[in-house]
């Protein structure tokens, strides 16, 4: 079997369509912020997988990813993120298996999945949970800041202020059987997120994910030495190389690499299994594309060490039709997929039709005194 195509198809995020001459087509998903550029970047790929076997995944993830002379980012990562998942389905096509069967089968027979909320007050995030929570999602993420993100403003003590109201109601609203995780999106300077940390501890939180930002991972160890909660990080990680100092140093107690991020199926498991020698779980981050979750799913099922994955779609019966069927959810858990490959059928015609949203310009966020903050 030969590769004879590689195409992108932009449909609100970034998908990749490998043919070969078997007539076995294989889709994959790299959507990120910068849609454009990964567009770019398959094209500058696509000399190292044309005309090569596509049964060979770890030879052209390899091919991709050694044979440039810049590696890394977030744009490399999400180009080979989405072709190494088109192999993965033209390989599971071809032998008429799902992926989680090629991963060794399942370590699991169901994934559990956390929600998402929003909220401008803490009435309406509380009831948000609520309603959540009612229909059996036994793990709820959550964030502050929508409000100021409306205004292009952020301010940390507001920021923490806000997400211990927040974190209170909603624990008040839920109870204790439902966990909670505090998203903090990279915000906090370290001062910050440990005052929120000290704020949130009475309410037992899961984790607090990404309370400050990744760049420098020794800036945990000061946050780490004032909480015994949790922590969460890693949905920016472009592969492996990205997690070491957060497994080696013992910096986190859950990885969250990105399917559709972090270098595709090949890269996660790595990651999976290097974070295992050092007792550490995966919790996977889902950017919410359509064959990235179908991905997140396969991966879920088939790693040792998933604690449990992103699904901010768990109450949502189908929430695309750009692939069919969507994963059966149960009482706030994902169930195998049943078909071949990525076990979905993705329908270009629809995707096609979808009207094309302008490239999305993130918030601009500035404190009080004008200067530039993290998104």
């Amino acid at each position: 079997m030969k590769i004879i195509n590689v195409t992108c198809i932009r449909a609100n995020g970034v998908f990749v369509k490998i043919e070969t001459d078997e007539g076995i087509t294989g889709y994959g998903e790299g959507s990120n912020f910068t849609p454009l550029a990964v567009i770019g970047m398959v094209e500058e790929l696509k000399p190292y997988i044309l005309g090569e076997d596509p049964h060979r995944i770890e030879y052209l993830w390899q091919a991709c990813f050694r044979r440039l002379f810049a590696r890394g980012g977030p744009v490399t990562g999400s180009a080979i993120s989405a072709i190494d998942m088109a192999l993965w389905d033209i390989k599971g096509k071809a032998l008429n298996v799902p992926v989680y069967q090629l991963l060794g089968g399942l370590a699991r027979e169901k994934v559990r999945l956390y929600g998402h909320i929003i909220g401008n007050s803490a009435e309406e995030i509380a009831a948000n949970a609520k309603r959540l929570a009612a229909k059996g999602v036994t793990a709820i993420r959550y964030r502050g800041f929508h409000d100021t993100d409306d205004i292009d403003l952020h301010d940390h003590k507001r920021a923490v202020r806000q997400q211990i109201e927040y974190t209170e109601a909603i624990r008040a609203a839920v109870g204790d059987d439902v966990d909670l995780i505090l998203e903090c999106h990279g915000r906090y300077d370290p001062d910050f997120a440990v005052m929120l940390a000290e704020g949130v501890a009475k309410f037992k939180p899961l984790y607090i994910e990404d309370p400050i930002r990744h760049e420098n991972p020794q800036a945990l160890v000061r946050y780490r030495q004032h909480t015994n909660i949790p922590l969460a990080t890693g949905e920016r990680g472009h592969n492996k190389y990205d997690f070491r100092e957060f497994v080696v140093d013992g910096h986190v107690d859950y990885l969250r690499p990105d399917v559709c991020w972090c270098g595709g199926i090949t890269e996660i498991k790595k990651i999976a299994a290097f974070a295992e020698v050092y007792n550490i779980n995966v919790v996977p981050h889902n950017n919410w594309g359509p064959l990235g979750t179908s991905a997140s799913v396969h991966i879920s099922l088939a790693i040792p060490n998933i604690t449990l994955m992103e699904g901010f779609w768990v109450d949502s019966a189908k929430p695309t039709d750009v692939v069919t069927p969507w994963p059966k959810i149960v009482d706030g858990y994902a169930y195998p997929p049943v078909g071949p490959g990525l076990g979905v059928e993705f329908n270009e015609e629809i995707a096609a039709s979808i009207p094309q949203k302008p490239t999305r310009v993130l918030p601009k966020l500035n404190g009080f005194d004008g200067s530039v903050r993290d998104w």
